[in-house]
């Protein structure tokens, strides 16, 4: 069995039904177990034992130490799953969103959105296009990131779900979590399940 840390925090961003779907959701996952904290200053000093830490907070700051750790974590071959509001947390810090293949510009309304498959990786299988309730976000983006799921608005594509190489570690991050509903979606946890397995190389 591979471990995975869960470092989830919040009661209204993000939802604290959200952050309970999400632990049902990833909890499912076959051959994995899972050790929650709430702050990445709580990071264990030695992660030599976890596949992969999970990451869906809104966080202002991050110490030093915190951050070498998940940098040196994932560069050495640990997994991360991000989810939505992992990308606008630590906005000062840009070795964070070097990790996470990118970084929180803004957002738009809370609304009905089409999500779809554009991936050539053949790590997701959900092909057909399907809608959630979201509030959706924009990002700068690593030039490295491979876009899995995008959305349009405006006649432009939005990468919402992508993957990445950081050293020797895999990142996934999914936009999806600001709404319990879009927890709720099947897709949605389709997706979040196969990206952790993903990164945790189960």
């Amino acid at each position: 069995m591979k471990k995975v840390l869960l470092v989830t925090d919040g009661v209204f961003h993000p939802p604290l039904l959200a952050v309970w779907g999400l632990h049902r959701t990833l909890e499912a996952v076959d051959g994995l177990t899972f050790k929650h904290v709430r702050s990445l200053e709580s990071l264990p000093f030695d992660l030599v034992d976890y596949a992969a830490v999970v990451l869906y907070f809104h966080h202002k700051t991050i110490s030093e130490r915190a951050l070498e750790r998940l940098e040196n974590f994932v560069s050495r071959g640990g997994g991360v799953l991000g989810v939505h509001s992992a990308t606008a947390s630590f906005k000062q810090e840009p070795r964070y969103f070097t990790i996470l293949g990118g970084r929180f510009t803004g957002h738009g309304a809370v609304e009905d959105f089409e999500v779809r498959h554009c991936g050539d990786e053949g790590v997701f299988s959900i092909g057909q296009a399907f809608k959630i309730y979201d509030e959706l976000y924009f990002h700068e983006m690593s030039p490295d990131i491979q876009v899995q799921y995008v959305t349009v608005q405006e006649g432009q594509e939005v990468p919402l779900v992508w993957t990445f190489a950081y050293g020797a570690g895999r990142v996934c991050y999914a936009m999806p979590g600001h709404t319990v509903r879009s927890m709720r979606h099947p897709a949605v946890q389709e997706i979040l399940q196969t990206g952790l397995k993903w990164v945790s190389g189960v």
